[in-house]
């Protein structure tokens, strides 16, 4: 059977994700990689986790096995409208969606807005799996740079003057602005308002990405920009991914009531509902403040690891390579000198074992060849101290085959 001529246009221009590609380089045991973004699978809680499930199974067994409101569980909703309005956004169970972590809001949100052709505002670099979102429903991604405080308002607003002469106005504009995928670069709170001001001169909803905010090793939190939004054009993401378990896949998005119906009937007819079992299991951990002692834990154990890293990269890396210092997260940021490849870095340190992902697939515009991300979530310490130690002797011998090659 030959699909390609009965695919629809939109599905013609779908395409798996390069980073997730990469990721089967790392299957190999003996492959020390900083390339997946996963959580530390040695922090779940396996015996936590099996004494409330067992007791889950015991007292609620017949409604935690079998399928629930699409909108999601009544009992966990009421919960994160009490955390979000704790958390400076009012909210109550009208305005929560549970999704199949935050990337299905992601989806749905692409779904319920783009036409083919309409512009979007992203990152650069950005999160490979909002960028992917946006791509499978045709959006048109328009790649705002990012520096030391976030997404560079000064080159959006250019930007959204040019898209108006044109005749042409974006949809949303998605940011991760804590601790950001790739970068681990945080946005500032003047950023965020000037983002939101934006948002209102030409009318546009700001999707804002929260996975991370809540792992935050030092420095102060900053407002979100949801908190700030007077008129509904902010929508929420969070997850329960990486303060608690990725596998039940519970996530959620906090909007205006009529946008989550609309989002709630999308979801519908995507997959009924999400994981029952999952948002049941959530709702016993996070209502009973186990999530909140679980985080706290997490923070200090996650704050080792990026700092062994750092440490590491000061220790070994070559003058001319850069790196970011994210305050939480799970991602360092690397830069090359301006003409090195990654990738070819990136396959000769993977014939010694080691593993990260290069940067260009967090580019929609052909950039970022020289930049790569490096994950300290996942890694031991014995790891990272002998992977960025082997990258270093793999880094200074490229750097200087790339200084004789421009010299010869």
């Amino acid at each position: 059977m030959i699909f390609d001529e009965l695919y629809a246009d939109r599905a013609r221009c779908m395409k798996t994700s390069e980073i997730r590609e990469f990721f089967k380089l790392t299957e190999d045991p003996s492959v020390m990689s900083f390339a997946g973004g996963f959580p530390s699978a040695e922090f779940f809680p396996m015996e936590k986790v099996c004494e409330v499930v067992n007791g889950l199974i015991d007292e609620e067994g017949k409604y935690a096995l079998q399928y629930g409101p699409t909108e999601g569980n009544f009992e966990l909703r009421k919960y994160l409208a009490e955390k979000m309005t704790r958390e400076g956004i009012p909210s109550t169970v009208d305005n929560i969606l549970i999704t199949n972590g935050s990337q299905q809001g992601m989806d749905l949100l692409s779904k319920v807005f783009l036409n083919p052709g309409d512009p979007v505002i992203v990152e650069e670099p950005g999160y490979v799996g909002g960028l992917g979102a946006i791509y499978n429903y045709e959006g048109d991604r328009i790649s705002i740079p990012l520096d030391k405080d976030g997404i560079q308002v000064d080159l959006l607003a250019v930007k959204l003057r040019k898209l108006k002469m044109e005749g042409r106005s974006p949809k949303f504009a998605y940011l991760v602005p804590n601790f950001q995928n790739p970068t681990g670069i945080s946005m500032s709170l003047e950023r965020r308002q000037q983002m939101l001001q934006l948002a209102k001169e030409y009318n546009f909803i700001i999707l804002e990405d929260n996975p991370y905010g809540e792992i935050r090793f030092e420095g102060e939190p900053v407002q979100s920009i949801k908190s700030m939004d007077t008129e509904g054009r902010v929508v929420y993401l969070g997850s329960f991914s990486k303060t608690f378990i990725p596998g039940i896949r519970v996530g959620w998005t906090v909007a205006d009531e009529s946008l989550i119906q609309k989002l709630a009937c999308a979801k519908q007819a995507t997959d009924l509902c999400s994981n029952s079992l999952g948002q049941r299991m959530a709702y016993r951990f996070a209502s009973s403040g186990y999530i909140d002692t679980h985080v706290s834990s997490l923070i200090a154990r996650y704050k080792e690891k990026r700092d062994l890293m750092l440490s590491c990269m000061d220790q070994h890396f070559p003058e001319g390579v850069t790196w970011t210092r994210p305050q939480g997260g799970f991602f360092i940021w690397v830069t090359l000198p301006e003409g090195m490849n990654a990738r070819s870095l990136l396959y000769k340190a993977i014939e010694r074992k080691v593993a990260f992902v290069d940067g260009a697939g967090f580019f929609v515009n052909g950039n970022g060849k020289n930049t790569a991300r490096f994950a300290f979530s996942e890694a031991c310490p014995d790891k990272i101290l002998r992977g960025i130690a082997i990258l270093g002797k793999v880094m200074h011998e490229e750097l200087a085959a790339f200084k004789k090659a421009k010299t010869a």
